[in-house]
């Protein structure tokens, strides 16, 4: 039982643990020069700009986030509210594949405007790559394609959802965006880009040991998901701050399995029997405890993953499943909101990989191929 689960979970884990080793062995000059360069935006008041599609985007996205934490100005290209780019800013650019179209056709327009370009991919030699000042390389697919481990227990008859729709180098981008983002302006940036991740991997570790523990209640979440589908039920996810990014990221991917997903705008239009899931760190996030409120009084089914078992929405929830957290982020909550710069998003990491293990459990179950779920996946940009 669970075995895609699990398996997918320890990738995750093992994938990271190795590339890690890459990313300070062989990448930490590429590394070091992205630090400098951020410390030079925010000492000269620059603007760093982050642009991506889909998944990617949102990691980009993240990676922002992150960013403004240590007081840097950002913006995300394409966005209503985005700043200009100009001569001497700084553009991160995200693409597993290093092919996306609109990512290339902006970053060949922010190269016109003078722009510093790094790139966030898994692919050397891809359009965006050559186009990058540099790149910072992630793990992807021909990682996943040298591990027996993975070969033999997901593989199989049914091909990974992991490889060829990104969830590896999105994953990874999420912990090693992070870490960059945390390693400027600290007197030893290697030590703390080394400590900062080796605490992600240390929470997605403790997670899934709580999680199993507890593995009546993910076969729970996986029984409902299940159930939505046969009975065309939407299927609706919430979080808010850096979680809203992880929660799209999630949407996105039942979205490939087949399942209806709903969006904010279509929150109006939930029933009885729907899903609502929700996650919250604190366990008290604002607005996702008014939606869970406003779904129970709709009849919706309340599903949670939450780092405070004995906050509001966990109490709330049909089904909720605990994630480790890193005990000293724990006393920045306030309604679920992170005062200091120097958190470590590991429970909203945790969270993603969680979702991305149920979504191959999911898809071992519905008999899904990677061409199946393929053909679900936004095909214009």
């Amino acid at each position: 039982m669970l075995n895609a689960f699990k398996d997918a979970t320890l990738t995750f884990i093992r994938v990271t643990e190795r590339a890690l080793g890459d990313i300070l062995n062989r990448q930490w000059d590429n590394v070091r020069r992205a630090i400098e360069l951020l410390i030079y935006a925010k000492q000269q008041n620059r603007t760093v700009h982050v642009v991506g599609m889909g998944r990617s985007g949102l990691a980009g996205r993240f990676f922002a986030d992150m960013l403004k934490l240590r007081g840097i100005k950002t913006s995300v290209i394409g966005d209503i509210l985005a700043k200009p780019v100009g001569r001497e800013d700084l553009v991160f650019a995200f693409s597993g594949s290093g092919w996306t179209s609109t990512t290339a056709m902006y970053a060949e327009m922010c190269i016109r405007r003078g722009a510093t370009l790094v790139a966030f991919t898994a692919t050397p030699k891809s359009k965006i790559d050559r186009l990058a000042d540099f790149s910072i390389y992630l793990p992807g697919k021909p990682v996943l394609d040298s591990m027996d481990y993975v070969l033999r227990k997901i593989i199989g008859k049914y091909k990974s959802p992991l490889a060829p729709m990104g969830s590896i180098t999105e994953f990874s981008a999420l912990v090693f965006g992070a870490a960059l983002a945390i390693s400027v302006e600290v007197s030893e940036p290697s030590e703390t880009f080394r400590n900062v991740v080796e605490s992600i991997i240390d929470v997605c570790k403790k997670s899934l040991d709580k999680l199993l523990l507890e593995s009546r209640r993910i076969r729970g979440f996986i029984d409902n998901y299940i159930r939505a589908k046969k009975e065309n039920r939407t299927c609706f996810f919430a979080g808010l701050g850096l979680l809203e990014h992880i929660t799209k990221m999630v949407a996105i991917r039942f979205q490939h399995l087949g399942i209806d997903v709903g969006n904010a705008s279509e929150w109006i239009f939930r029933k009885p029997g729907d899903i609502l899931t929700v996650v919250s760190g604190s366990g008290e996030a604002s607005i996702p405890k008014i939606l869970v409120e406003e779904g129970r009084k709709t009849g919706m089914v309340i599903l949670s993953v939450v780092g405070n078992e004995d906050g509001t929405i966990a109490r709330e929830s049909d089904i909720y499943l605990v994630l480790e957290d890193i005990e000293q982020r724990k006393k920045y909550f306030a309604v679920g909101v992170e005062e200091s710069k120097d958190f470590i998003p590991a429970f909203e990491i945790a969270t993603l990989m969680t979702f991305e293990a149920i979504v191959a459990e999911l898809a071992y179950r519905f008999g899904l191929t990677e061409e199946i779920m393929r053909s679900y996946h936004a095909n214009i940009e």
